[in-house]
C-alpha cells in the first residue's frame, strides 16, 4: 500500500503541487475578499451616528472590545416593521445597510441605545488571534507560493533519468550488420576483451575506454554500437546528447552525472551517446554558454574515470567530428575513432537491397535487376536504401501491383533525387526534349571517357523534368588528376550538348556548373594538380600569407573555358550518338547502363 502511494505521488507530483498551489491561492483570495468587505462600509462621525439614533433609524450596533470601530445596521424596507425577535434572526443586511463609527469614550451612549430599542450585540470572540492569523497568512502565502512554484519548476526543467527508457537490451549481432567488414573485424576483438578483460593480461593489454563513430547520417553508427552490446551481452544505455542541453545552468551536468551513476549500477555495460556534437563542441570557438561549459566539463570528468569507470564502455556517434572539443576526443576518453562511411561498392548496396526487400513481396525479375539498380545509387547510405525500398512498396500499392518490380525501385530512387512525384507524360513535353539532349551529352561523354554508366533517365516530376545520368562505382577509392578532368568534362557535357543542338543554353546546367567549380577548386587549390600553382594547398597559405584571390579566380576561369571547349569538341565529333540516345530517351524515358552500351555499339 505504501509503495503504491509512493509511486502515485512520484507519478503525479506535478499535478498534486499544481492543485495545492491552486487551493492555496483560492483560500488566500477568499480570505482577502472576506477581510476587505469591511473596507466597503461607509464610515460616519459620532454626531451622525447620534442623529441616526435620535431618528430611530438604527437597528443593531455590533461592538467588540478589541476593535475601536463599531458596526451599526440601519433599518431597511424588510426590517423596519419587524419584531425584535425577527430582527435577531434576520441575515439579509448588506454593506449598504451598515455604517462604521468610532467607539465613543462616553459609556452613557448605551443608555441612549436602550431607550430607542436598538439592539446591542457584543462580540466576545478572540479577534486578536484572527488578526494575527490574517497577518501570518499575508506573509506566509507569497513564501509558500514561491516554494511550490520552485519545486514545480525543478520537476519541469529536470526529471530523473527514466532507467526503463535508457537501459536497453540489444539483440543485434555483427552478422546483422551489412558491409563495414573491416570495422567489424576490429570491433570483434574489442568485444572479446570486454567479455574477458583477462584475455590481454599476458601482454598487458587493456580494454579501450571508448569508441567514437563518425560519418554521414544513416551509415550504421547506431547499429554498430548495438551490435557491440549484443555481442558482449551487456546492457545498452542509450542517450541522445541533445537531452543534456538545457537553458537552466547545471541541469545538463546533473543529467550526465546521473547517466554515469546509472551505468555504475549496471556494470558491465555500454553507454551510447548519439549526436555527441550537440554537447561536445569545441569550447574555444567562443560560442559556448555557461550551461554548455558545465555540461562538457561533467562529461570529461566522468569519462576520465577518477570516480570509478570500470566496466563502463562509452561509445559516441557524430556527423561532425571536426567540431568536437579536443579534450573530449583525446586518447584515454575515446581510444578509437572510426569513420563509418557509406557503402564503397555496389556489392554492399546489393546486399542492403536484398536485406531490406526481404520483408516485401518482390517480382521474380527484380532479383536479376538488383545488380544494375545497386550500381545506380553510388553514395547512398543504408538508411537511404531502406527508405527507397519502403517507398517502392508504397508505389507498388498505389499502382495496384502485387509486388515490387524494377520500375517501382527506380521511381523511388528518382523521387529521392528529384524531390517530387512523377508527372503525367503529357506534361513538360518541350522541356523533355531539352533534358533528353542534356542528359545524352553527359552519357556520351561518360562513355568516351571510359566512365561506367548505370542508368540514364529523363523522368518528369510534379516540380519539373527530372534528368540524371547515374555513374557506377570505380574499382578504387583514389582519384587521379585525369579522374578530376573527366569529372569536369562530364559536368560540362550537358551544357555543351544544349548549345550544339539548340544554339542556346538554359538554366538546366546550374548544378553541373556548381559541381564543376567544386572539382576545379580542389584541383587547383588543394590537390596540387595545376602546374601553374604547383604542389601547394592554397587554404593553408591563406591562413599565413596574403593570397591574391584574383589570381585564383583568373586561373579557375581560364581552366573552365579550356575544359568547356575541349568538351564541345569531343561531343561535336560524336554528336550522332547524342542524337541517337536522346531520341531513345524521349521514347522510353529511362535506359539502363547495359541498354545504353548496346545502343552505342549498334
Amino acid at each position: 500500500m505504501f509503495k503504491a502511494a509512493k509511486n502515485f505521488l512520484a507519478k503525479y507530483k506535478n499535478w498534486i503541487l499544481a492543485f495545492a498551489l491552486l487551493l492555496l491561492t483560492a483560500s488566500f483570495i477568499y480570505m482577502k475578499v472576506t477581510d476587505s468587505q469591511a473596507g466597503h462600509i461607509e464610515k460616519i462621525s459620532y454626531n451622525t451616528f447620534m442623529e441616526y439614533v435620535e431618528n430611530n433609524e438604527v437597528d443593531t450596533v455590533y461592538y467588540n472590545k478589541s476593535n475601536e470601530w463599531m458596526t451599526l445596521t440601519l433599518f431597511n424596507e424588510d426590517t423596519k416593521n419587524m419584531s425584535i425577535q425577527d430582527r435577531l434572526d434576520y441575515t439579509g443586511y448588506t454593506n449598504e445597510d451598515k455604517r462604521l463609527v468610532l467607539y465613543p469614550a462616553n459609556e452613557n451612549f448605551r443608555e441612549s441605545l436602550m431607550e430607542h430599542d436598538i439592539l446591542l450585540n457584543i462580540v466576545n470572540e478572540n479577534t486578536t488571534f484572527d488578526v494575527v492569523m490574517s497577518r501570518v497568512m499575508t506573509i506566509a502565502f507569497p513564501i509558500l507560493w514561491i516554494i511550490i512554484l520552485l519545486v514545480m519548476l525543478k520537476n519541469t526543467i529536470y526529471t530523473d533519468i527514466n532507467k526503463d527508457e535508457v537501459i536497453q537490451t540489444s539483440d543485434v549481432k555483427f552478422d546483422d550488420v551489412i558491409g563495414h567488414d573491416e570495422i567489424i573485424d576490429d570491433l570483434k576483438f574489442i568485444t572479446k576483451l570486454m567479455k574477458n578483460p583477462k584475455l590481454g593480461n599476458k601482454v598487458g593489454t587493456q580494454v579501450p575506454k571508448g569508441i567514437l563513430f563518425s560519418g554521414p547520417p544513416g551509415c550504421g553508427k547506431t547499429l554498430l554500437a548495438k551490435a557491440i552490446a549484443g555481442e558482449a551481452d551487456v546492457p545498452f544505455l542509450y542517450q541522445n546528447a541533445s537531452r543534456f542541453i538545457d537553458r537552466f545552468v547545471g541541469v545538463g551536468a546533473k543529467h550526465v552525472r546521473d547517466l554515469f551513476k546509472l551505468a555504475k549500477q549496471n556494470t558491465p555495460c555500454i553507454i551510447f551517446i548519439d549526436e555527441i556534437d550537440a554537447v561536445g563542441t569545441d569550447r574555444d570557438n567562443g560560442k559556448g554558454t555557461s550551461e554548455h561549459e558545465q555540461t562538457i566539463d561533467a562529461l570529461l570528468q566522468e569519462m576520465d574515470g577518477f570516480t570509478g569507470r570500470e566496466g563502463i564502455f562509452v561509445i559516441a556517434a557524430t556527423n561532425r567530428p571536426d567540431t568536437l572539443d579536443k579534450a573530449l576526443v583525446r586518447a584515454g576518453r575515446f581510444d578509437r575513432q572510426i569513420i563509418v562511411a557509406p557503402p564503397r561498392n555496389w556489392q554492399e548496396r546489393y546486399d542492403l537491397f536484398v536485406h531490406h526487400l526481404d520483408k516485401f513481396a518482390v517480382s521474380d525479375e527484380l532479383e536479376s535487376d538488383l545488380e544494375e539498380i545497386s550500381k545506380q545509387v553510388s553514395g547512398f547510405t543504408g538508411a537511404d536504401i531502406a527508405a527507397i525500398c519502403n517507398e517502392a512498396s508504397i508505389i507498388a500499392v498505389m499502382q495496384e501491383k502485387d509486388a515490387i518490380d524494377r520500375a517501382c525501385i527506380e521511381e523511388a530512387i528518382d523521387k529521392k533525387i528529384f524531390k517530387g512525384n512523377r508527372a503525367k507524360k503529357e506534361k513538360f513535353i518541350k522541356d523533355k526534349e531539352i533534358v533528353a539532349y542534356h542528359e545524352a551529352g553527359h552519357a556520351v561523354m561518360s562513355y568516351f571517357l571510359g566512365e561506367p554508366i548505370a542508368r540514364a533517365s529523363i523522368q518528369s516530376t510534379v516540380s519539373g523534368v527530372g534528368g540524371a545520368v547515374f555513374n557506377a562505382d570505380k574499382e578504387t577509392v583514389f582519384k587521379t588528376k585525369q579522374d578530376f578532368e573527366h569529372e569536369i568534362l562530364i559536368c560540362y557535357a550537358g551544357r555543351a550538348s544544349e548549345e550544339i543542338k539548340f544554339e542556346s543554353v538554359t538554366t538546366g546546367a546550374s548544378n553541373d556548373i556548381t559541381q564543376a567549380t567544386t572539382y576545379m577548386t580542389q584541383y587547383i587549390e588543394n590537390l596540387g594538380f595545376d602546374n601553374d600553382f604547383g604542389l601547394l594547398d592554397i587554404s593553408v597559405l591563406g591562413k599565413t600569407h596574403l593570397v591574391d584571390g584574383r589570381e585564383l579566380t583568373k586561373r579557375l576561369s581560364t581552366m573552365s573555358k579550356e575544359m568547356y571547349e575541349q568538351c564541345k569538341t569531343i561531343l561535336e565529333e560524336h554528336y550522332d550518338m547524342v542524337e541517337k540516345l536522346a531520341t531513345k530517351l524521349l521514347e522510353v524515358e529511362t535506359l539502363s547502363g547495359k541498354e545504353i552500351e548496346k545502343l552505342f555499339n549498334e
